[in-house]
């Protein structure tokens, strides 16, 4: 019989999420945390942008994340990942301001009004006004993963979960498969952050199928992605379409494009994370019909550029609308529910400039359930060692595997036609 492992808390996703509510526990309690494709979350597929003032759709939200801006720029000094890659531009509609002015100085959150870099063309866009947020942060995803998550790589696993053994309204037991091997868990409090892929965990659990559904919202994410000598180090907000851009090496840099276009909606349920979508050309097209119209000599730069696209899946927390993460009309842009169970807590989404704001919700939730009862699992424990973080964690936007083409022919392929 295999031995069972007792551990005060099981976190069972290694995102950004996991291992920022996992630093904040394991001081005062004994934790492991466990995810089937370590260096692979979702939250890795981060564009590198996080933004305090275009988010304060509400009093509430701003709050969060200003404070979330607060905490991510102290981290990064400390680590020494660069922050600041670029300074970030938003063109923004008379509309949305009407909207996020005042939670901007209710929330004390700092902003400038500024003309757009000369490669773009205002004009060129629907009414707006721009700015720049002196928090904006700009920075490189999977090095400041690596430097929150590193310091606990050997309590780290890579596994999946395989069971829960449910005793009354609580879990007994978790039986989670490493490296090929069973192995049994009994731990005091299970924390799911899976971001979306919580949906998966609590089916599980016997959880009514309208929670599960509503536990995972999902649309299709599409980055484009432009590489070259001649990409320019700017990055921005071009009403609905983000502008990124990061260094590469050789001097060439990298843009990623990302649409949130009014269409597809977010949907609830059920969805495989592994599996990516399919790529819409449609959204592909709109990318660039956004892009050439903000765009001085849209087409020339274009020729200059190797072309290549991500595609993946964007989340979101539940609120009342099927727009979310456009309108965010909900206070809280964050999700925590135990639904009904004693010592069984998910959080959701898997988001940078949520997860200390989460880590931290949760952390008071740990509190008030527990007083540590375990040493943290050592060597003798019958865990078999885990590789932690230690192999190389790259965004996917910029693998080596992308195809990369050259402007006619991605052009040509996806059906783009000035």
């Amino acid at each position: 019989m295999s031995q069972t492992i007792p551990v005060d808390v099981l976190i069972l996703g290694g995102g950004i999420q996991g291992v920022t509510l996992m630093r904040q526990l394991i001081p005062e309690y004994s934790v492991i945390l466990a995810d089937d494709e370590l260096g692979d979350a979702e939250s890795l597929h981060f564009h590198g942008y996080f933004s305090s003032g275009w988010n304060a759709a509400n009093p509430q939200a701003a709050e969060i994340y200003r404070t979330a801006a607060q905490h991510w720029h102290k981290e990064l000094a400390n680590s020494g990942v660069n922050s600041r890659i670029t300074d970030f531009h938003a063109a923004l509609t008379p509309d949305f301001l009407k909207t996020v002015e005042g939670n901007w100085a209710g929330a004390a959150i700092p902003s400038e009004e500024v003309e757009l870099p000369e490669i773009f063309d205002p004009d060129g866009l629907p009414p707006n006004r721009r700015f720049r947020f002196p928090d904006d942060l700009v920075f490189d995803g999977a090095a400041a993963y690596l430097s929150v998550s590193e310091p606990m790589r050997k309590h780290i696993y890579s596994g999946r979960l395989a069971s829960f053994q449910l005793a009354g309204s609580g879990i007994e037991q978790v039986t989670l498969d490493i490296g090929g091997r069973s192995c049994e868990v009994r731990p005091e409090l299970v924390i799911s952050a899976c971001g979306a892929g919580n949906a998966e965990v609590i089916r599980q659990l016997g959880v009514a199928e309208e929670q599960v559904q509503n536990a995972q919202l999902v649309r299709p994410l599409h980055m484009l992605l432009a590489r070259g000598p001649n990409i320019p180090p700017v990055s921005a907000f071009l009403i609905d379409l983000i502008v990124m851009y990061h260094p590469l090496e050789g001097g060439e840099g990298l843009w990623i494009l990302t649409l949130n276009p009014e269409v597809p909606k977010f949907k609830a349920g059920v969805v495989d994370m592994r599996i990516p979508p399919e790529i819409e050309n449609d959204l592909l097209c709109a990318s660039f019909k956004r892009l050439s119209s903000a765009m001085v000599a849209f087409e020339a730069w274009a020729q200059g550029c190797q072309w290549s696209v991500y595609a993946g899946w964007k989340t979101d927390a539940p609120g009342p609308d099927g727009d979310l993460l456009v309108q965010l009309e909900y206070p809280t842009p964050y999700q925590l529910d135990d639904f009904g169970l004693q010592n069984f807590l998910a959080v959701w989404p898997n988001h940078w400039g949520l997860a200390a704001n989460v880590a931290e919700d949760a952390g008071k939730w740990v509190r008030t359930k527990l007083k540590s009862c375990h040493p943290q699992p050592g060597a003798d424990s019958g865990l078999p060692p885990g590789p932690g973080i230690g192999h190389p964690i790259e965004n996917r936007w910029q693998s080596q595997e992308l195809n990369w083409q050259s402007w006619e022919g991605f052009a040509r392929k996806v059906g783009y036609h000035d």
